[in-house]
């Protein structure tokens, strides 16, 4: 007897990234989507390994959207398995979580072992309570849940090994899936509290398929650990993992191995990371022409139609002043190219970088000079009047100590100006 199922995990459902209204709806399009994919396929079963929720203060309106497409898959006759992740935990200590409401609605089966200090108990799905670590489907698919413990992964583990074995050798279902929320060791170096392959390992032989949730790259190893990733874009760091989405997992008992598992690529906005090195333009004007001519390479009908989430990073020296960058324009030209629905514009520029050289020989005044010049030349379009601008800072300085009355500053700031050439943008005196 085959079974098929689909296999998600990290919802985020409530999320409005970047407090973008459009980025909300989107975390609801791309469930949507999985929940048509599932009717359409007519699987058996939609496990979702934790994270269903954003947060664990609801809104709502992220509760009505679970729910409606929750109550959706009940009316197609599609159950749904799943375990909390870290974001669907209750807030507080022995508290209800949102995926608890949910299930005593009949909305989806959630699973968790029963912990009693160091002991671990599996106990079928009891209709009445609502509770229990592992249900046997119909269709001859068992699923067992382990939610979200953080640190306390390995040792549940360890303490569920035995009575799996147990579970399998006394018979039932043929196949069975361990629906878990928590990384693997090596995936992502940022992530703490994660399995190693040894913690996993006891469970060979009484596990066919391991469902993981929590780490957003999606990855599968040895045809028995399997991670979808996220259904959408969580961060910008998401955005080189393409193949991110769903498994749709064909099983056959007769077949060596029993399952087929097929990564789906989920249906999601896309998100878009250019680079823009700044080294080569000597001013805010040419830089500006330059970025714009770039911008209309990379984008097209196609792309703008699909509205996308745009990062730009500026890199590299630039040979002007950084107080003349005007970051909003940029940005704007960015999201106006792209009909961006937001742009992330990350300024990673540096000024000018100059060595103060100066000679052993020079006296105090001709050290003074030379770092004032210094400091003009680092704007390029000055540099060639470094030498005029040095000379009129000293010289309003010498007056200023002398205490020289307002009429000879004002004369000699008129004489100097009118010998140094103006520069495009220079407020006029």
């Amino acid at each position: 007897m085959g079974a098929t199922f689909l296999h998600a995990a990290d919802v985020h459902l409530g999320y409005e990234q970047y407090n973008c209204p459009e980025r909300y709806d989107d975390f609801a399009r791309a469930f949507e989507h999985l929940v048509h994919e599932a009717i359409q396929r007519r699987v058996d079963a939609l496990l979702l390994a934790g994270d269903l929720f954003h947060k664990r203060t609801l809104e709502p309106r992220t509760l009505l959207q679970a729910s409606y497409f929750l109550q959706t898959l009940r009316e197609a006759g599609i159950p749904v398995i799943a375990v909390e992740g870290n974001h669907d935990r209750p807030r507080f200590h022995n508290e209800l979580s949102w995926l608890d409401y949910l299930a005593e609605l009949g909305l989806l089966t959630l699973l968790a072992p029963s912990l009693e200090g160091n002991r671990v108990t599996l106990t079928p799905w009891d209709p009445a309570t609502r509770q229990g670590a592992y249900i046997d489907l119909p269709c001859g698919l068992r699923v067992v849940g382990c939610p979200y413990y953080g640190a306390s992964t390995p040792r549940v583990l360890r303490e569920m090994a035995e009575p799996l074995h147990t579970l399998r050798a006394q018979g039932g279902a043929p196949f069975t899936a361990l629906l878990i929320h928590a990384g693997l060791q090596g995936i992502l170096d940022e992530y703490a509290g994660t399995l190693t392959r040894q913690d996993l390992e006891p469970l060979r032989g009484a596990i066919d398929y391991v469902a993981l949730g929590h780490i957003h790259k999606p990855f599968i190893q040895d045809d028995w650990l399997y991670n979808p990733g996220s259904l959408e874009t969580n961060s910008v760091d998401e955005a080189g993992w393409d193949d991110r989405g769903y498994f749709y997992v064909e099983v056959e008992p007769s077949r060596r191995p029993a399952h087929r598992a097929q990564a789906i690529r989920g249906r999601r906005r896309p998100f878009l990371r250019f680079s823009f090195a700044v080294d080569a333009y000597r001013s805010p004007e040419v830089l500006e022409e330059a970025l714009l001519a770039f911008l209309d390479r990379q984008t097209s009908e196609a792309i703008r139609r699909e509205r996308p989430v745009v990062e730009l990073a500026l890199r590299g020296v630039l040979a002007f002043d950084a107080a003349r960058l005007e970051l909003a324009r940029l940005e704007e030209f960015v999201r106006e190219r792209f009909q961006a629905v937001y742009c992330h514009l990350r300024n990673l520029t540096a000024p000018t970088a100059f060595e103060v050289s100066p000679t052993e020989e020079m006296t105090r005044d001709e050290l003074e000079r030379y770092v004032l010049q210094e400091l003009i030349s680092r704007d390029a379009q000055r540099q060639p009047q470094s030498e005029r601008w040095a000379r009129l800072l000293l010289d309003l300085k010498r007056l200023g100590l002398e205490e020289r009355p307002p009429e000879e500053v004002i004369a000699l700031l008129e004489g100097a100006l009118g010998e140094i050439e103006p520069l495009e943008g220079d407020a006029e005196c």
